[in-house]
């Protein structure tokens, strides 16, 4: 198998429930190349399934070289505590890799004797974790380190999708919520998500249909199949819900979409849309940071930047997004359309701002063809 070519685009966190084993302690953070790695620290799937299968999963599909960096806590701690930006759960791992992840995945198993409380049709854990996981996100967001969460769609049922909102009715652009099994045995298959995301550019969504077939058998976590839930795809899709469904004339299954728990008219309603800025803010993070502190000339009749010196700022950034995001070589697709910096010549630099506007044109995805086929008596010539 060929060796996979780590990037920081998809700097992946996963979290697990599960014991403390071999090297690997509760709430401690260890970085992963290859499923090797993982048995080198003398951790098994007899002990850690979820963790275990996760991470084999991941490196089925990617090959070793991939990041997976991966913690587990007990089964006890709730998805709420997980996501909390006030506990040391995530917000430790994130911190422990110094705020490289772009993308922080929890899958967890439920202790013996857990009845879940259904709530607008999942466990209402679920619902408190996406809340938690938005906060988390926007709280890293200012500190110009921002990540996608995604959460387990724990507690679904056949019978209460009906009762699932819709997305429309939620603000949590942050988060993203999978429902799709491999097999028909409760394990929601994150480490399968976390290989396509790692394999994949930031702005292509998870249902791009010409990378391929996922998987080829699917299901829900009650153990639904998935061709079962074949009219209520859609439903599902607009409700939020990330599932595996069959596409007509494919073998296998795909992921149908990639909706955020969030309105479909956002800016961030899709995970491709939201990867996509993230990377945009963590470049210009970079290159603005170097000027943290610098001197800036000032006009003395204005008393406001020089502009030339702003002009050069401007043109810095943008080359960098520009050269990372559309000048990109010719094995890898551009990810955005078009950049524009602007920095306010009225910038208040007499006590120390700089304010800055990045327009961003992303690509567009193709999510319905309209297409007219009929009969004619003659055809007109182009």
């Amino acid at each position: 198998m060929q060796r996979f070519e780590p990037t920081e685009d998809a700097v992946i966190l996963l979290i697990t429930s599960g014991v403390a084993e071999g090297d690997l302690a509760l709430l401690e953070t260890k970085q992963l190349f290859s499923l090797d790695d993982l048995v080198n620290l003398n951790v098994t799937e007899a002990n850690n399934p979820t963790l275990y299968r996760d991470v084999k999963d991941f490196y089925t599909l990617t090959g070793p070289g991939a990041e997976l960096n991966i913690m587990v806590l007990s089964d006890t701690t709730t998805l709420e505590d997980i996501c909390n930006p006030t506990k040391n759960n995530a917000k430790k791992m994130l911190d422990d890799v110094d705020g490289r992840g772009v993308v922080l995945m929890v899958n967890i198993k439920r202790p013996v004797g857990y009845t879940a409380t259904i709530t607008d049709g999942l466990d209402a854990d679920v619902w408190a974790g996406v809340s938690k996981m938005d906060l988390l996100a926007k709280q890293f967001q200012t500190d110009n380190v921002p990540f996608a969460g995604i959460l387990p769609a724990l507690g679904f049922a056949k019978a209460n999708v009906a009762n699932i909102p819709l997305r429309n009715t939620r603000t949590t652009e942050n988060v993203l919520v999978f429902a799709g099994c491999e097999k028909a045995d409760n394990h929601i298959s994150m480490g399968v998500l976390a290989a396509w995301i790692a394999q994949h550019q930031v702005h292509q969504n998870v249902g791009r249909v010409a990378s391929g077939k996922v998987v080829d058998t699917a299901f829900y976590p009650d153990g639904t199949k998935a061709d079962e839930m074949r009219y209520q795809w859609k439903q599902l899709n607009d409700k939020g819900i990330v599932q595996l469904v069959k596409v007509r004339g494919k073998a296998g299954y795909f992921f149908y979409d990639d909706p955020m728990m969030t309105a479909k008219s956002g800016d961030y309603s899709s995970l491709s849309w939201i990867r996509t800025i993230i990377k945009v803010q963590r470049i210009t993070a970079t290159k603005l940071t170097d000027l943290l502190n610098e001197d800036v000339d000032i006009n003395p009749v204005t008393g406001k930047p020089d502009s030339t010196l702003l002009s050069d700022w401007e043109s810095m950034v943008e080359k960098e997004i520009r050269s990372q995001m559309i000048d990109v070589p010719l094995i890898k697709k551009k990810e955005i359309s078009g950049i524009s910096v602007q920095i306010d010549p009225d910038s208040d630099i007499l006590n120390d701002q700089i304010d800055a506007t990045i327009n961003v044109v992303r690509q567009g995805q193709v999510k319905t063809f309209n297409v007219k086929i009929g009969y004619v008596q003659t055809l007109s010539e182009s």
